[in-house]
């Protein structure tokens, strides 16, 4: 038998309290807990919501921002490999990855959309997120990075097609290369569970700033608070208006022949040309001076279903596009300048 120690002064038994003594627990296993190194040090080290502060214009990048690593060499084939290219039922695809990145680029979108533009109605912040994380947008992101050509997919969505057989649909294509921009972004972040989130973040709002560029602008400025004292031809101009349409206000038939109490009234349409449309009527007024008629038919013009629909998507589509060739001629333009000084040297 073991010969029991019997406590000293030095070191004197410590005293607990057992009427709430808790139930032992099994030593969880290494698969499940969490290692040290693996555990955010601050309960708000990875929180969406301190990690995405909102958009400035005066730290808007001017260039493309750099692509993130992922540190797992099975995630990033994973992230760039067709479920069609895979060689055995238990290789990974880009699907699983491009389902939970999905996931985080909405939450990213919203967050950095929520904090940066407080004034802005819960439909207008929903636009706003669409043009960032729609698939023609995401797949053009894609194409600037070259995942397109590291990508391993079917022979089908190349330019040429299989050979002797299809070619992939367009819009196949640009789903299927927005979906690879996804996985990459859910491997960035699952391959690095300390700072994949935090630099995900920091790279989303670099390359997602440019494209709302404007509307930052209008928010620094105090906001696009639409109220009824504003001049709703500017307001009809800020919902659709862009240097590739026509806005026109025209005369109706029978302007100034109408009489209300013997003074004549003015009838003025307001017509719209572009993408896609000609000549479509938004809206109509009659007034006792030109310049009232006009306003009242921008008015009604501005709460036409085809304007806050189907227009305002289009021009959202039109600038989103506008920007990339903008920040891809910047991109060209420094390649020559660092060309132009290598010849120098």
């Amino acid at each position: 038998m073991a010969k029991r120690k019997t406590p000293s002064a030095a070191n004197p038994p410590t005293i607990q309290d057992t009427s709430e003594r808790a139930p032992k627990r099994q030593k969880p296993s290494s698969s499940s807990a969490p290692t040290p190194s693996s555990v955010p040090s601050s309960s708000t080290e990875f929180s969406p919501i301190t990690l995405c502060t909102p958009w400035t214009t005066s730290t808007l990048p001017s260039h493309l921002p750099p692509l993130p690593p992922i540190l797992s060499p099975t995630l990033e084939t994973a992230a760039l490999t067709h479920s069609g290219q895979k060689k055995s039922p238990s290789d990974l695809s880009y699907e699983r990855l491009e389902w939970i990145g999905d996931v985080y680029l909405e939450l990213i979108a919203s967050e950095l959309i929520f904090s940066t533009f407080p004034t802005i109605p819960e439909g207008e912040m929903s636009r706003r997120r669409e043009l960032l994380i729609r698939n023609s947008t995401l797949s053009a992101f894609s194409i600037r990075y070259g995942l397109d050509k590291r990508a391993n997919f079917p022979s089908e969505f190349n330019l040429t097609g299989r050979p002797n057989g299809s070619t992939a649909h367009a819009k196949k294509k640009e789903k299927a290369l927005a979906d690879i921009f996804e996985a990459y972004v859910g491997a960035i972040i699952r391959s690095d569970t300390v700072n994949g989130y935090k630099n995900t973040v920091a790279w989303l709002k670099a390359l997602w700033g440019p494209l709302l560029k404007d509307e930052i602008k209008v928010e620094e400025g105090g906001g696009r608070m639409i109220d009824k004292e504003q001049n709703p031809k500017v307001r009809l101009e800020q919902l659709i208006g862009a240097s590739c349409v026509k806005i026109e206000y025209r005369d109706l038939p029978g302007t100034g022949e109408r009489f209300v109490d013997k003074q004549p009234q003015f009838g003025i349409g307001v017509y719209f040309t572009g993408w896609g449309e000609e000549n479509l009527m938004l809206g109509e007024a009659w007034d006792f001076g030109k310049k009232s008629a006009g306003h009242k038919a921008a008015e009604k013009a501005c709460g036409h279903p085809v304007v806050v629909g189907r227009l305002v998507e289009r021009k959202r589509a039109w600038m989103t596009q506008r920007a990339i060739q903008r920040a891809e001629e910047e991109e060209k333009e420094k390649e020559k300048e660092k060309e132009a000084g290598k010849l120098e040297e």
